[in-house]
This record gives C-alpha cells, structure tokens and sequence, in this order.
C-alpha cells in the first residue's frame, strides 16, 4: 500500500493539464472583389469571401472581418480570428504579404460550440497599398484543448 501515493502522483502528472499550450492555426485564402469604387460614397472597398467567413477591406486601410468558428470537443479551448492582406498572382498564388497576422477577437469555447467572431482594425500601411491588394488570409488560431 505503500506505493499508492507514487502511482496517485504518477497518473496526475500523466494527465495533460487543462492550460497546457496547443496552438493550433487553420487558414484560408481568398481573392478580392471590388465592392465599391471610391466616390461620394465613401473610400473604395474590396470583398473576401472565405466560405462562411466575410471579410473587407476599405481604401483608407480600415478592415473587418466575421467568421463561424467551431470548437470540437467538451474541453475548452480559445480561438482568436485574423486576418492579413496581400498581393497574387490569380487564385491567391505566390502571394507577398503586406504585412503580418493580425487578430481581432479571442473567444473562449467549449461544449462543441459554434460562436460567430467578428472584428476589424484601421492600418494606415494598408491605405498606402490598397491599390496592390488582391489577396487575404483568413487565420484562426487555437490555444488550450484543440482538436
């Protein structure tokens, strides 16, 4: 009986702990379509649609995105939603990345949740670039229990 407590300890250090960091990281690219042309209507826009995921981005570098995202499992994980831009070729091939992944949202899920994450940012950098703009990447990155 002795050996109890060792075996006790042995199977609690076996267990993965609930905080133990997974990233996990699942992107789709998507082309741009001209929405609006710049005008008295406001600066000009280009569409990304990602599936189920809808994003744009403004001339004047202001940018949204939402997305569907799905957690897998009874144990929670947090999911944040970003997004980058880019110039390609057609089809989002050989694409150079204006700038790096930026994440708008962080949401904690669990129980096989489907939460709806939206977001956006202003980067003035984009405005200078808009004209090149043909691509975007959206990123869901996961932290805790993924699947």
């Amino acid at each position: 009986m002795r050996w109890l407590p060792l075996l006790a300890l042995a199977a609690l250090l076996a267990v993965r702990p609930a905080y133990a960091e997974d990233r996990n990281t699942r992107s789709v690219q998507a082309p741009a379509y001209p929405a609006a042309q710049a005008g008295a209507a406001g600066p000009a826009r280009l569409d990304f649609l990602f599936g189920d995921t809808r994003g744009w981005l403004d001339s004047d570098g202001t940018w949204s995105v939402s997305a569907d995202v799905a957690h897998r499992g009874l144990l929670c994980a947090t999911y944040e939603l970003g997004v980058r831009f880019g110039a390609g070729e057609p089809g989002c091939t050989n694409v150079q990345w204006l700038g790096a992944t930026r994440y708008v949202t962080a949401e904690r899920q669990c129980n096989n949740a489907t939460v709806r994450q939206s977001g956006g940012d202003k980067q003035p950098e984009l405005a200078r670039d808009f004209g090149r703009v043909t691509c975007a990447e959206r990123v869901i990155r996961c932290t805790g229990n993924c699947k």
